[in-house]
Order: C-alpha cells, then sequence, then structure tokens
C-alpha cells in the first residue's frame, strides 16, 4: 500500500478554513489530524488478527470539537495541566490568568484558559520522507496572549512511520522570559473507541517510582511521594480497575480516581526512553509512551459524558478512554523545587514523544 497524505475541508472557524489531515503509512495505519487545536481525530490501527480500527476517542465534526470541554486529541497549552489561583509571578511581576477549572471548588488555570493552543486554528505545512508522511503544525501568541508574556511562536511536528510510530516534536521560542509546557491531549481505548467498553480490563505500566501529591484542589503540594504500596503503584504491569476505586487513599478520592502526574524515572544515558506502556485485553493492540519529559499525567476519564455523541455514532460514557500526558509537573511556574518551564529569548524549548502502536 502507497502511504499518502492529504487533506480535505473539515470546516470554517472565524472565517479561517479548516483542513483534516489524513496520514496513511505503508501498512494502511491512518491518523487524521485536524488544523483545529492540532488534534488527533481517529488513530486507525491493527489488532492482533490485523483487522484495523479506531483507537481514539473524539467526534465527526468541526462543530462538536468547537463544543468539546474535555480537550479531545487536542495540543494543548501554552501550559498544559493547572496552575493554582490561576497566577504566578516572573522576574518580579505578577501575571494573572484565565480561571477556567476549580476542582474542589478552588479556581485555578487549565491548559492555556479560555483561548489556549486547543482552540487555536494551526497552519499546517505537510511532508513525506522515505518511510513516514507528516505535517507540520505551526501557532502563534501575542505578547500577553493567554495572559502570559512574551510573544510565542509554536511548533509541533508530527509524522506516522510504516512501523506505526506516531512522533511529535514540541518547538517554541519566545520574546520574552515565560512559562511554557505543551502536552498532546488524545484519549485512548486501544480494544476500539466507542466499542460500549470501557478502559478498566486495560492493563498499564508506568516506569515511576513517585509522583506529585495534591489537595482538594488538585495542586500539587511540591513535594514527592513514593508510588509503593499505594494504587499509583504500576511499576508492574496490572489492571487499571484494580485500584482505582479505592477511594481510602485521599489522591483517589480528589481525583474522582486516576488524575494524576506521576514522576518519570530518568535514563541516565539516553532522555529519550519508555515511561509507559498500555494494552487492550481484547484487542491484543499495545501502545508505548517514549518522550524526554520529566512527567506523565494519566487521567482515566472518569467525567467523560454518559450519553454525549461522539464518532461514528458512538457514545461517551464514563472511563472510556484513558489520557497519557507527557509533561511538565502542573504548577511550576509556582514550585521552584520542580523541573523548570522556564523558556528565555533565543533558547527555544524542544521536546519529543512517540506513541508506538503493536499488537500481539
Amino acid at each position: 500500500m502507497a502511504r499518502s497524505i492529504t487533506a480535505v475541508p473539515f470546516g470554517v472557524v472565524g472565517g479561517k478554513k479548516v483542513r483534516l489531515w489524513k496520514m496513511v503509512n505503508a501498512k494502511g495505519t491512518e491518523l487524521d489530524v485536524t488544523e483545529y487545536g492540532g488534534r488527533l481525530v481517529r488513530a486507525i490501527v491493527p489488532d492482533r488478527y490485523g483487522n484495523m480500527g479506531d483507537v481514539v476517542l473524539g467526534y465527526d465534526t468541526l462543530d462538536q470539537y468547537l463544543a468539546d470541554t474535555t480537550y479531545q486529541g487536542a495540543l494543548v497549552g501554552r501550559y498544559g495541566n493547572r496552575i493554582g489561583d490561576g497566577t504566578f509571578t516572573l522576574d518580579g511581576k505578577k501575571y494573572e490568568l484565565d480561571l477556567n477549572n476549580a476542582p474542589g471548588g478552588i479556581p485555578c488555570n487549565l491548559h492555556g484558559g479560555l483561548d489556549g493552543f486547543s482552540m487555536k486554528v494551526w497552519d499546517a505545512e505537510p511532508f513525506e520522507l522515505e518511510d513516514k508522511v507528516g505535517i507540520i503544525l505551526t501557532c502563534k501568541s501575542p505578547d500577553g496572549g493567554e495572559g502570559f508574556p512574551g510573544a510565542v511562536v509554536f511548533q509541533v511536528t508530527m509524522w506516522l512511520s510504516d512501523d506505526d510510530v506516531w512522533h511529535l516534536t514540541y518547538k517554541a521560542t519566545t520574546t520574552k522570559r515565560t512559562f511554557i509546557a505543551p502536552t498532546s491531549h488524545s484519549y485512548w481505548n486501544l480494544d476500539g473507541a466507542f466499542n460500549g467498553g470501557d478502559i478498566m480490563d486495560h492493563t498499564l505500566w508506568i516506569a515511576a517510582d513517585e509522583f506529585t501529591p495534591y489537595g482538594p484542589a488538585m495542586i500539587p503540594f511540591g513535594n514527592f511521594a513514593e508510588t509503593a504500596g499505594t494504587p499509583l503503584d504500576f511499576r508492574n504491569e496490572h489492571r487499571i480497575g484494580d485500584r482505582v476505586n479505592e477511594r481510602s487513599f485521599d489522591q483517589i478520592a480528589y481525583g474522582n480516581g486516576y488524575d494524576q502526574n506521576w514522576v518519570l524515572r530518568l535514563n541516565p544515558s539516553d532522555n529519550f526512553r519508555i515511561v509507559a506502556q498500555l494494552r487492550g485485553a481484547k484487542s491484543g493492540r499495545r501502545m508505548e509512551v517514549w518522550t524526554t519529559e520529566p512527567g506523565i499525567q494519566i487521567y482515566d476519564g472518569s467525567y467523560l459524558e454518559d450519553g454525549l455523541p461522539g464518532k461514528a455514532g458512538g457514545k461517551f460514557s464514563k472511563n472510556c478512554g484513558i489520557a497519557m500526558e507527557t509533561q511538565h509537573y502542573p504548577d511550576s511556574p509556582n514550585k521552584p523545587m520542580f523541573p523548570s518551564t522556564l523558556v528565555k529569548p533565543g533558547i527555544p524549548l524542544y521536546s519529543m514523544t512517540e506513541y508506538r502502536f503493536r499488537a500481539e
């Protein structure tokens, strides 16, 4: 099968035409990405029998994505995850951001606020190499955009290879010192999106000995805690549903299940390393996550709305997909003990993540 990359009309936002880019590799695996929010709309990959199926949640129409509040498939920023109180201080100046989320009734800034990268129409440029096809997505944010300092040019190069790897390279430049922490917010169900099931029988492995604990506001305290002896211990692969309801553990209670940042092990010889693996019990599909990032947010979809129409006549339900967001830690601008998300003029941000699909 010949690999290809094509664009089809997907609608209009603010007078700007939006396209859907279809990347198909030599084996027939397909990834569809829309310029609205850089969102992954479809990920059609083979199961253990060679049957092709869509494994990412989403919608059929642009209007549905415009109404979405769960960041389906989106590239999020400027800052992925939460910033406590929607404020931070940089170089002696206090910056105030949108308050668009309130866990425990305590407001914070989430995923860049009310007009973050996930709500922008990105520019797209396709490319094709010897064994892969891809697009370069570019989004610009002015000085003061989303409340942050600095005019930022944010670029994501993504490609699909013939060995079923979805690769993302993030690059960001700024005119002023600022905080930037992008991520990708797709929801996965390796047994097939909208197949009527949840992800509780999926098995998960995470290379993390620690996590960043939080209180009811889901803003980290700034310390680290061991996963050992807790429901957050996935160092040995096990079912997601095994311990997800252990509400006596405060992190499960505050997060309504799994919605936590794991502190990923470092590899002294190679910062780009495998950090997590998700396995579909029925399909035999396996997804490895590789990244240069220090953390991964795992969210089990516990707040997804029952009955909301999805793709191809399917409907959302609680826990029907799981997000695996490679990232820096939440609230890092206010936690100097966390790895820094500060980006300076002349020194671009670079980050890489891959989702590698296998069947067994």
